[in-house]
């Protein structure tokens, strides 16, 4: 199964939740309104007498319900609120501190290096790293709305216990989660699930509360109250064990099996079973397993990568069941695990090598197209799958670019001012006179220096692979996202202003900032993910054609027939699968503005329809199965620009 068919699943999932979720709210009303007779009995008061009833009282369960409903209500909806935020506010809930991008720990540097690593394989920005100190358990977690403020965290023996094979394994399960779309599900379920504990919050409220209030006007009043209070809190208390019995069917019929596949997905990124499975059998030889004592586990048990709890119905499978899952001929046997934090040599001997920009353009050079934008031969049909999951090629560019990538690169994408800088090199044109003036007006917006290094920046970038440019921009995200409010409102006028000043402004340009703008923006306006409201391509059929009839065009500059070819190729795959025909647009019809309103309206569509979309875009591209880095950029941007990053084409581009 690729990304886009399982988030379609997952998305598919929450009508399963809702269900259960309204399951739990009948089974509660019917406990409040159970509760409420009791109380009757208790005070002796008469409730209602229909039909020879005497504890049937339609007005009084009309009233519980609507009570009872309204409370599970608003308390979801402040929770979902609450944790609006982001993937960030669910780690630091869960007692996480943000590691440091400029960190100088063994562990915490090797930790980032894993997931800055996987992010590039994925083509993904980087997600924000957070370590829960207290816990000394071996865990993890992937929490956020979506790519764009996703959050990986993990428990300190996590970090220090395993080795560095056993922490990829577990970083690229925690992936797994990410690009399946299973993050976003996971944050409204905790939301749901806050509502139907809600109930037993308040009794424990009322308990701690029942004999504290004096203020009644005889003693036997008094008692009266007190007894109904303990009753109540009880009875609430008692409700919660119905809430928490959904709330645990909820978390394990939604988890159990994507366990499973994040897990196989995991093998499938990194070809090495051993490394996730070691995990595992370290979980089950150590005497604090993958507990998480911190309070809030209970609520986000679903999200980790191992049983953070122990429940009647289990958020994850058996470890055995996933252990032998990865390894069939596993003799059952855990070991011992050493607590000692792992510093050995050979860990040591994995840190990032001296680098240099040659080396860097070496490392992409084996694996990718030529340098300079020459195409290289690619096959349309093996390209397109290369983006439908991350395959090995892709984590060992990730490793290996993230490797040679030079130290000062690094240090750019770790600071503010350097960050800003990288992106505004990538924006600079390639003409010298352009250029020229873009530097000047950069020089009007900033300083000298921010100038002055941007300008020193492009002479190094310019000739270098779209695969490290787009990377670079993935590793500079998270350091985006630390931009004060007014700084960011800064950075995006002067990015905006950049690309402007000269009168033209190139579509790569506009894609690029496009793509930091997206996620920057979801990050900081606390954006909503995008509700699909298109899941056949009919209404959509003028996007498309404006899309790839500018992609067709850019690919065949001075050959109008071989970009109508092109065009013809990529409608053909939509007219396949949905028996639709789209037009070619003429390039009147495809300036910046109406290419960035189509792309807005494909962030609108279903996670299936979005694959196809991007099969054709890719087909327009690769239909004389050549393709120059540029193009390369442009599906990529194409794809980060609607809601679905791709990871770099680099299995499809090997020399056969």
């Amino acid at each position: 199964m690729d990304f886009f068919e399982h988030q379609e699943v997952a998305r598919k999932k929450s009508h399963v939740l809702v269900f259960y979720f309204l399951l739990a709210i009948v089974g509660i009303i019917a406990a409040v309104y159970g509760l409420i007779v009791l109380i009757f009995l208790f005070t002796g008061e008469k409730m209602g007498d229909t039909a020879g009833l005497p504890f049937w009282d339609p007005a009084t369960l009309l009233f519980t319900a609507a009570g009872t409903g309204s409370v599970i209500f608003l308390a979801s909806t402040f929770k979902t609120l609450q944790l609006s935020g982001g993937g960030s506010v669910v780690a630091r809930e869960l007692g996480g501190r943000e590691v440091d991008l400029n960190t100088t720990d063994y562990h915490e540097r090797r930790l980032l290096n894993l997931v800055e690593e996987m992010a590039i394989a994925s083509g993904v920005p980087v997600p924000s790293v957070y370590v829960m100190d207290s816990e000394d358990s071996i865990n993890a977690f992937a929490a956020g709305k979506s790519p764009s403020d996703a959050v990986i965290g993990v428990t300190r023996g996590c970090m220090t216990l395993l080795t560095r094979d056993e922490l990829q394994g577990v970083i690229a399960h925690e992936f797994s989660h990410i690009l399946n779309g299973d993050m976003r599900l996971n944050i409204r379920l905790m939301g749901l699930i806050f509502g139907i504990l809600f109930l037993s919050l308040i009794g424990e409220f009322i308990l701690r509360n029942a004999f504290r209030g004096g203020s009644s006007s005889s003693k036997k009043e008094g008692a009266g109250i007190a007894l109904v209070m303990l009753v109540g809190g009880l009875g609430l208390l008692l409700i919660g064990y119905i809430g928490a019995f959904f709330a645990n069917l909820i978390k394990a019929s939604v988890s159990r099996q994507r366990e499973y596949l994040a897990d196989a997905s995991a093998v499938q990124f990194t070809r090495n079973p051993d490394g996730i499975a070691g995990a595992l059998m370290k979980i089950g030889g150590l005497h604090s397993g993958s507990k998480v004592a911190h309070p809030m586990a209970k609520d986000a048990s679903h999200l980790f990568f191992g049983s953070a709890i122990q429940s009647m119905f289990a958020t994850h499978p058996p470890l055995t069941d996933r252990i032998r899952r990865l390894l069939p001929h596993w003799d059952g046997a855990y070991g011992a695990v050493h607590l000692r934090p792992i510093t050995d040599e050979a860990e040591r001997k994995t840190q990032r090598r001296e680098a240099s920009p040659a080396r860097a353009a070496a490392a992409v050079s084996g694996f990718s197209f030529n340098e300079g934008g020459e195409p290289l031969r690619l096959n349309a049909e093996a390209a397109m799958e290369s983006f439908k999951t991350v395959h090995p090629e892709q984590v060992d560019l990730g490793r290996e670019l993230h490797e040679s990538l030079p130290d000062h690169w690094l240090e750019a994408c770790r600071s503010r001012s350097g960050a800003q800088c990288l992106v505004f090199a990538l924006l600079l044109a390639q003409d010298d006179t352009l250029r020229a003036q873009e530097v000047r007006r950069l020089r009007e917006l900033t300083d000298e220096a921010t100038a002055q290094h941007s300008g020193h920046l492009f002479g190094e970038l310019a000739p270098v692979h779209s695969v490290v440019k787009i990377g670079l921009i993935d590793l500079a995200i998270p350091t985006l996202r630390h931009l004060s409010r007014e700084e960011y409102a800064r950075f995006r006028e002067v990015t905006h202003r950049l690309i402007t000043s000269d009168g033209r402004v190139d579509l790569f340009e506009f894609m690029l900032l496009q793509i930091v703008t997206r996620h920057l923006d979801a990050y900081f306006e606390k954006r909503r993910p995008e509700k699909i409201r298109y899941q056949k391509l009919n209404p959509l059929l003028e996007d498309a054609g404006v899309v790839l009839s500018t992609l067709a065009a850019m690919s065949h500059p001075d050959d109008d027939s071989h970009a109508r070819a092109a065009f013809a190729a990529a409608s053909a795959r939509l007219r396949e699968r949905y028996s639709v025909e789209v037009d070619h647009q003429p390039a009147e019809a495809c300036g910046l503005e109406r290419i960035k309103r189509a792309l807005e309206n494909f962030a609108h569509a279903s996670p299936v329809l979005k694959k196809h979309f991007l099969e054709a875009c890719s087909l327009s591209v690769m239909a004389d199965d050549g393709v120059s880095s540029r193009e390369a950029e442009l599906i990529r941007a194409v794809a980060d620009a609607i809601g679905c990053p791709i990871p770099p084409f680099v299995r499809a581009a090997r020399r056969i």
